[in-house]
């Protein structure tokens, strides 16, 4: 029974040793020097000295919700060529899924046009 579990063990020890042997290295071969900026925390390249309730655009946030809703709607088309290759062998089936994914393109790029010309990823 021991030595049903002996690789088990064998594979713990060495993931501690070496995460073990990696924080010494760290630590053996880090900086030694520390400087005021090692301290500070980094936010988004503003300054942290700053104070803490910054107004901020509305366009900051409308541009990361648009990144967020393409994002999600690209991400859709990788089931549905999935499905297409399952789909292809059946004539009947193949140019309907392929019709849904020129449909569901054509919205994107609609939203992507009306995007465009509403000037929502123009920075200014």
């Amino acid at each position: 029974m021991s030595d049903t579990y002996l690789p088990i063990l064998v594979m713990l020890l060495t993931a501690a040793a070496f995460g073990v042997g990696l924080l010494f290295a760290s630590w053996l071969l880090g900086r030694v020097g520390k400087s005021k900026t090692d301290l500070t925390p980094y936010e988004c390249g503003l300054d942290p000295m700053d104070e803490p309730y910054k107004r901020m655009s509305v366009r900051y946030y409308l541009v990361a919700l648009l990144f967020l809703l393409f994002d999600v709607e690209t991400l859709f088309l990788y089931p549905v060529a999935a499905v297409f290759r399952e789909r292809a062998a059946q004539e009947a089936w193949r140019l309907f899924v392929y019709g849904e994914m020129v449909l569901f393109l054509a919205i994107l790029l609609v939203g992507y046009v009306y995007v465009l010309r509403k000037g929502a990823l123009k920075w200014q």
